[in-house]
């Protein structure tokens, strides 16, 4: 099931703000977000360099056409509103909590701002970030009125709010550059390059989600990565060791020594005709070479040798029952309930899972790690982990304030507050926020770092810019991948023709977008 963690499904569909809500139905995760065309970046003062994914032992190297995403921030321009200079002066917190965040100054001078956010699924967080904001803005002088959204209604309410033009000034938001493509954001590059001085940096591999035409349009405010769940009492009992599957095929083989159907399996890979199993298959195609479009981002690249070795992997662990028979049918909440009850032993699935842990089951949380992704032929990669950013709203009249309130949430020390209230579901976009204790304590997280770094979007090894990622978007809501998965598993469609049918799918829409 999806989480508010960055899924790998991508169900914006092309120029429709209400079709977006798709993705918030199916548990209010954000989907890819998209990048509007761009040169390439200038270099930041201090240049990054963007993590590129890794390549696993055993496979072959990853491709070396490298996607043309951001590989450095950009150099500071003259936003559309100057980031306040007084914003990040950190005074006495008003709260004698010791866990209340740190007060910044900006004087707001009875100005109101009014922010739009995402549920974190943990209430009692969101209500405390809520007062948390709400608390700055009274120390300023101002007041901030930070409103919870239900995910599920997030997007409509949204889209009514730009017809109207009534945005909030400080709106969470996931796809960020589509709203961007809107010219509805202020450019924030300068408080970004701010901030990204502090901790560590943001990680890079966020760039592509949040920039465009050389600028910075909103501010990470956490990392979302879609891991595999694994476990490691099962692995131990299997291998003597609790170390995850590093490649398909090693999980392939530790899931013929463990099975054992019908009341346990060893692949909990979702197959219904739902956004997971898109999921689900990409993951295993972009790690054995099967990607969706070629480097320019011109053409369609469905049929090819590496979706077909994928839709053959996915078929043999179907044959050789290691995955469950009802998987076909199971919804977004499938591998969760699945894994959840111990029936399985690897899910591939946002962190949704482990909140769940948490509260649930502390033995099953001991024994359970988040590791990435297994490679394929290709290499090891991860989707996106970008989550949701804070953005500020063109249509503010209190711009410099909206700025400065995000300054606030995305101080190092509160943000890292904030994810922990929320119970370990919001992963801090900050690199040195995980050596925190809270973080460390935790081997569960122990691979995040990686899976965020190794991050790309669902258009690698091209560019995400707007029209392709609308295209790919409407391919993805219309669910044409988990067809084709389906089409194998359930009709006995040979992979070869499920990928040219895919295919043909694909450059319907490509052309109907005026792509290629």
């Amino acid at each position: 099931m999806g989480s508010m963690f960055t899924r790998r499904r991508f169900l914006v569909t092309s120029g429709s703000l209400t079709a977006m809500a798709l993705l918030a139905a199916c548990g209010g995760a954000p989907a890819t977000p998209t990048t509007a065309p761009s040169a390439q970046p200038t270099s930041a003062p201090t240049p990054t360099k963007a993590a590129q994914p890794t390549t696993a032992a055993q496979p072959t190297a990853a491709p070396t056409s490298a996607a043309a995403q951001a590989t450095t921030a950009p150099a500071p321009t003259t936003a559309a509103a100057a980031t306040p200079s007084t914003q990040a002066t950190t005074v006495t917190s008003t709260s004698t909590s010791p866990t209340a965040m740190q007060m910044t100054t900006f004087p707001m001078n009875g100005a109101k701002l009014v922010a739009w956010a995402y549920q974190s699924f943990t209430p009692d967080a969101d209500r405390w970030i809520a007062e948390q904001a709400a608390a700055w803005g009274k120390a300023n002088g101002g007041t901030v009125e930070y409103d919870i959204v239900d995910n599920s209604v997030f997007t409509q309410k949204l889209a009514a709010a730009i017809e109207a033009k009534t945005i909030p000034d400080v709106p969470m938001l996931s796809n960020l550059l589509y709203y961007q493509s809107l010219n509805i954001l202020v450019d924030l590059t300068d408080e970004y390059n701010k901030l990204d001085k502090l901790a560590g940096g943001f990680y890079k591999s966020f760039l592509p989600g949040i920039q465009a035409d050389n600028k910075i349009w909103g501010i990470p405010l956490n990392a979302g990565p879609s891991p595999l769940f694994a476990r490691t009492d099962i692995l131990e009992q299997a291998t003597g060791k609790k170390d995850p599957p590093a490649t398909f095929d090693d999980m392939e083989n530790i899931g013929k020594k463990i099975n054992k159907p019908p009341s346990f399996y060893a692949i909990g890979w979702t197959l219904g005709r739902t956004p997971d199993c898109v999921g689900n298959t990409l993951d295993v195609m972009l790690n054995d070479g099967g990607y969706l479009v070629n480097k320019d981002g011109t053409k369609p690249t469905i049929n090819s040798d590496g979706t077909i070795t994928a839709l053959t992997r996915i078929k043999r662990w179907w044959d050789e029952k290691l995955i469950p028979p009802d998987s076909t049918s199971w919804d977004d909440t499938g591998n969760n309930n699945a894994y959840q009850s111990k029936r399985v032993a690897f899910v591939d699935n946002p962190a949704s899972i482990y909140g769940w842990l948490v509260a649930n089951d502390q033995n099953l949380l001991a024994n359970t790690v988040m590791a990435p992704i297994p490679a394929g032929k290709a290499g090891q990669f991860a989707s996106s982990a970008l989550g949701w950013t804070w953005a500020v709203s063109n249509q503010s009249k209190n711009r410099d304030a909206a700025i400065a309130l995000i300054d606030f949430l995305l101080q190092p020390n509160n943000i890292e507050l904030e994810s922990e209230k929320v119970g370990g579901r919001w992963f801090p976009p900050y690199l040195d926020l995980a050596n925190s204790p809270f973080w460390t304590s935790k081997p569960q997280f122990s691979y995040f770092p990686q899976l965020i770094k190794n991050g790309v979007f669902n258009s690698y090894p091209a560019a995400p810019v707007p029209k392709l990622m609308a295209a790919l978007s409407e391919a993805s809501a219309g669910l044409v991948i988990a067809d084709m998965t389906q089409a194998v598993i359930i009709n006995g469609t040979p992979p070869e023709k499920a990928a040219a049918d895919a295919q043909a799918k694909y450059e319907a829409i490509f052309k109907k977008h005026n792509i290629g």
